[in-house]
């Protein structure tokens, strides 16, 4: 009789429990500006969250579908499903989730837990975010905050290979026989990641520090391995990458300031017995600092100073010209880990704001973002307009120039300057 009554009672804290539903419907078109062309590129058609929370327990379940025109195969993707615990002290999730570190907005070199979906490299937060089976604790003391993040499997990024619409052409590493079949990746001995952040208040300023130790999220050259004398055998991988990290945020007057750094160390450690094993290491540092200042209207304007700066890098690598073995430098180390936005210019500048119009029935949005090393711009706007209740049209414009020089990245993102139509339905 006593099991009845506690099944009883369990099945009325589920059916009591609060569930929330939210999600959108947005068909999306794309098209180059140079002639009007559709760029058949993968989108979010729909997406659906749902949490729901019994006593101190959040379930929470993250879901999208992907979709691209002259397709007819719509692909589902659960990005998040995860369980939160909240005792008295903090905080424990478990399961499928998007953790977010850092405290700029849209680039943050301290927030490298996710790996990045580059086919959304231009949305912004978490929705360029791939989501990885992980634990996390965070432990609340006063004005002290410790979190501890355990990822038990490495995720790398999602790479556009052989997209003709994609603004950086990028091909997936083959084998240079007849076969040419794709070459598999090394294997990870050890891929447990994990991360530590320390946050606190210091009158008006939050400072947090964090450190990183994981893998990189995008692929390197480790070495070649030779068959014979024509047929070479490269070796993928992922090196093993650390970051320190360093977050402000404060304020002065109306005007809110952020600055992130993060310090980075890699090296190839797989130590494997190849005809040619490219022992690489190096060093470097990205960095964003961002002003915001919000009118009494709620219009806002704000500017970030995004760096990337490598401090050293010694072994061997590929020219990618030529193919020709070369020694490994400042200039030609790739990082593999950190924010896209930083490897994209050494140094570059963007400035960002939106305004509100009709009652807020209109909101637009401008951003200018600027090369300072070499000749580049990229300038986009985007105007949402709400028809009626949970309906709204959006258009925007992206537009990119550089020089003439093909290894300049805004000159290869030419091209991919375009304009979006997206009619979106919310609940």
């Amino acid at each position: 009789m006593g099991y009845r009554y506690i099944l009883l009672i369990l099945t009325c804290k589920i059916l009591f429990g609060q569930l929330s539903i939210t999600g959108s419907l947005k068909p999306t078109g794309m098209f180059r500006i140079s002639d009007q062309s559709r760029m058949d590129l993968p989108f979010r058609l729909a997406e659906l969250k749902l949490g729901y929370t019994m006593g101190d327990f959040d379930f929470m379940l993250n879901s999208a579908v992907e979709h691209r025109w002259g397709e007819n195969n719509p692909v589902f993707d659960l990005r998040e499903a995860y369980i939160v615990w909240f005792p008295n002290w903090g905080e424990i999730k478990f399961g499928k989730q998007i953790h977010a570190w850092g405290v700029a907005d849209g680039n943050n070199p301290t927030d490298n837990l996710n790996a990045y979906d580059y086919y959304f490299m231009f949305l912004s937060g978490t929705d360029r975010k791939l989501g990885s089976l992980s634990a996390a604790m965070t432990i609340y003391w006063g004005d002290w905050q410790l979190e501890g993040v355990i990822i038990p499997d490495h995720i790398p990024n999602r790479m556009p290979f052989n997209e003709p619409d994609f603004p950086f052409q990028i091909s997936e590493p083959s084998k240079s026989d007849a076969t040419d079949k794709t070459l598999p990746y090394e294997k990870i001995e050890n891929p447990i990641e994990y991360g530590l952040r320390l946050k606190t208040t210091v009158g008006e300023t939050d400072v947090g520090i964090s450190y990183f130790n994981g893998k990189d999220r995008s692929f390197s050259l480790l070495g070649v391995d030779t068959f014979n004398i024509i047929k070479i055998d490269p070796k993928i991988g992922y090196r093993e990458t650390s970051v320190f990290g360093l977050n402000v945020v404060t304020f002065i007057d109306d005007i809110t300031i952020r600055a992130e750094a993060g310090y980075f160390t890699t090296e190839n450690n797989y130590q494997e017995s190849w005809f040619q094993y490219y022992d690489t290491k190096a060093e470097y540092v990205q960095y964003v600092i961002q002003f915001e200042y919000r009118t009494v209207s709620s219009s806002t304007i704000g500017a970030q100073l995004i760096g990337n700066h490598v401090l050293n890098a010694v072994g061997q690598t590929v020219d990618l010209l030529t193919m020709d073995q070369t020694t490994l430098n400042t200039d030609n180390f790739i990082p593999g880990l950190g924010t896209p936005f930083a490897m994209i210019a050494e140094q570059s500048l963007s400035i960002s704001g939106s305004e509100t119009f009709f009652d807020e029935s209109l909101e637009l949005n401008y951003n200018l973002l600027i090369n300072l090393e070499e000749k580049g711009q990229m300038v986009g706007i985007n105007a949402a307009y709400s028809l009626i209740e949970n309906w709204s049209i959006d258009g925007s414009v992206s537009y990119f120039k550089g020089d003439d020089k093909p290894e300049n990245s805004f000159e290869q993102l030419e091209d991919f300057s375009h304009f979006q139509f997206q009619l979106a339905y919310s609940f």
